[in-house]
């Protein structure tokens, strides 16, 4: 008679350090480079052979499907916790710095994720973006957003506030993104009351 199927082992300790320090490789590379990023680049910023890189992911999608889920994971937590914190103004402009602050650093998250990513980095990112329209018309209806700022707009504006480095030989620092973010926060605000306010403006086609 066969012998019964061993249980699967699990990963050995270096096994798992090593699948850890891949992933966070390649966050660092795609954010540097985009979703075009090299295994060499990968592997350099993991501190790890590229045979490994192979190894763990050796399915280009797989990998990329892997850091666009843990990217949007922790901006869909960010989103979740500023919903489950009342609708004040710090909750949402928490949420709209990290924002920024992620896709103003990130050129991944400029390329076609579902174009790249494939089925589940579709739905997360449909995930995240209805917590942003969640986000933008609790706002809206308490009054500490103005009303006619679209949910569509916040990702350009959040992107347009850290958009570079730096701009004619001048750099940029954390200290002067933030600033820059607290300028577009402020421009968010709800102007005083007059009239020819406009309306919402439109949303995607």
């Amino acid at each position: 008679m066969p012998s019964a199927e061993r249980p699967e082992r699990p990963p050995r300790a270096d096994a798992r350090r090593n699948a850890a320090r891949v992933l966070t490789g390649a966050r660092q590379a795609v954010a540097a480079h985009g979703l075009d990023v090299s295994y060499h680049e990968i592997a350099r910023r993991a501190g790890v052979g590229v045979g490994t890189v192979y190894r763990r992911y050796p399915e280009r999608g797989e990998l990329m499907e892997a850091v666009l889920l843990d990217l949007l994971g922790e901006l869909t937590a960010g989103a979740e916790r500023a919903l489950s914190r009342g609708a004040d103004w710090p909750a949402f402009t928490r949420f709209f710095t990290d924002l920024a602050l992620r896709t103003g650093g990130n050129a991944g998250l400029s390329a076609s994720l579902d174009d790249r990513g494939g089925p589940r980095v579709a739905a997360a990112r449909r995930q995240l973006l209805e917590l942003l329209r969640r986000l933008t018309e609790r706002a809206q209806r308490v009054g500490t957003l103005r009303p006619d700022l679209c949910w569509y707009d916040l990702p350009f504006l959040a992107k347009a506030a850290t958009s570079g480095a730096g701009v004619l030989d001048l750099s940029a620092d954390p200290r002067r993104a933030e600033r820059c973010i607290r300028v577009v926060l402020d421009g968010m605000r709800p102007p005083a009351a007059g009239p020819g306010q406009e309306g919402p403006a439109a949303g995607p086609p």
